[in-house]
């Protein structure tokens, strides 16, 4: 009675455990076979056993699809990119020993040379911060898909350790890229172009260095300029007003960013100097914006008066002559008033205004031309100061007074008291 028990529990387990359709693949019928089932097939030799024998097909697909996944992985593995693999201190050797030789020649060295040195200082200084972020993308990756409450802490550190070290890609390299691509364009054989200046920028915004940004900055405006083909090299009195003169306002937001997150005031009030408070920008900023409009402008008295004369030959009741007076002088009329108010509204616009505004009686020409050097004070202040809405007007200390200070100077006022909240 034992063994009739025993043999009926072994017989009713697995059958309570298995589907109907494993049953059903794993009876002796071979008329029917599936196709998937040629890769299991050869593991149940004979069918002595129902219960190895509906077990261990699914215990053996797994090996098959692993077989069919290692050509894959071995073929990717072997697919690499040379220059990702070879060693940023090596790169940096080389680029620095061809900074030195180009520097070292008498003659006036090529743009071409120059900017190709600053490209490839920037790939190194992407190769130095990428992998950081990339490591910092994977971590955030799987803290996502797998949460565990008691390895929340060490998560937590290793976060912070890792945002650390993107912030500060390895010193002593990225010091050894920002000194090569520093003493490149202050040699005086080196005319710094615009794509010159665009690689230097994005190379310290990459290694978060903004120390030298002012000098560069000022070098570009007013550094002598090289002759080619001279020797020995002659140079040529630098125009600090002209157009191409002025610094592009993506490198200057570039560098003011850095500036503003190394908390460093002094070297903010340079950058914005150097920048958007230069004459040349102003001038640039005129001849962008604003030639067209006034051309059309200066054009517009004409061309009303050509659709003038076409509509007064289209009436009989009065002279031509008349009619063409009349239409002159209305439609001459209707494009001064819809310019002006135009003007009005560009040159009055205050919507964009947080904490800086212009004092009474500055000139609207003048807070047109000087708008990128309001916002960017006005983002200097922003970031200084006390976030909450509430507390603004309340900051202390020796670096808001010197900023409020500047501000002042400037023809601006910070935390106007009429338009603080609760103040209207």
């Amino acid at each position: 009675m034992k063994r009739i028990a025993l043999r009926s529990q072994k017989a009713r387990t697995p059958q309570a455990l298995v589907c109907h359709f494993c049953q059903s693949s794993a009876t002796p019928t071979r008329n029917i076979r599936p196709q998937f089932a040629r890769s299991y097939a050869s593991a149940t030799p004979s069918p002595r056993s129902s219960q190895f024998g509906q077990w261990r097909p699914q215990k053996d697909i797994e090996p098959s699809w692993n077989y069919t996944r290692l050509p894959s992985k071995r073929f990717t593995s072997n697919v690499s990119d040379p220059v990702t693999t070879q060693n940023p201190e090596e790169v940096l050797r080389q680029i620095a020993h061809e900074s030195t030789e180009l520097r070292s020649r008498d003659a006036v060295p090529s743009n071409e040379a120059v900017v190709e040195i600053l490209q490839r200082c920037e790939g190194l200084a992407e190769k130095l911060v990428l992998p950081e972020a990339e490591k910092t993308k994977t971590a955030s990756k799987q803290e996502g898909e797998i949460s565990s409450i008691l390895h929340l802490e060490e998560k937590n550190n290793a976060k912070k350790r890792s945002k650390s070290q993107r912030n500060n890609p390895q010193p002593q390299l990225a010091k050894s890229l920002s000194d090569i691509s520093y003493e490149l364009l202050t040699d005086e054989k080196v005319f710094i172009t615009p794509e010159a200046l665009a690689s230097y920028t994005k190379i310290h915004t990459l290694l978060k260095r903004a120390e030298h940004f002012p000098e560069i900055f000022r070098l570009y405006a007013n550094k002598p300029v090289p002759e080619e083909d001279s020797s020995p090299v002659k140079f040529h009195k630098a125009d600090p007003k002209s157009v191409n003169s002025a610094i592009p306002t993506n490198l200057a937001n570039m560098a003011l960013d850095i500036a503003i997150e190394q908390r460093n005031l002094p070297l903010v009030l340079a950058i914005i100097d150097n920048t958007f408070c230069a004459p040349a920008f102003h001038r640039a900023k005129f001849f962008k914006k604003a030639a067209i409009p006034i051309g059309g402008l200066a054009t517009a008295p004409a061309a009303c008066y050509v659709i003038a004369s076409w509509v007064g030959t289209l009436q009989n009741t009065m002279d031509p002559s008349t009619a063409t007076g009349i239409a002159f002088a209305a439609s001459l009329a209707y494009v001064g008033g819809v310019s002006s108010v135009g003007m009005l509204a560009i040159t009055t616009a205050n919507d964009q205004m947080e904490r800086v505004t212009w004092l009474p009686g500055v000139p609207l020409r003048h807070r047109w031309l000087r708008e990128e050097e309001r916002a960017a004070l006005d983002r200097v202040s922003m970031a200084w100061g006390f976030k909450d809405v509430y507390m603004r007007g309340e900051e202390e200390g020796e670096e808001w007074e010197s900023l409020r200070e500047f501000i002042g100077m400037r023809g601006m006022v910070l935390d106007k008291t009429e338009l603080l909240p609760g103040m209207e």
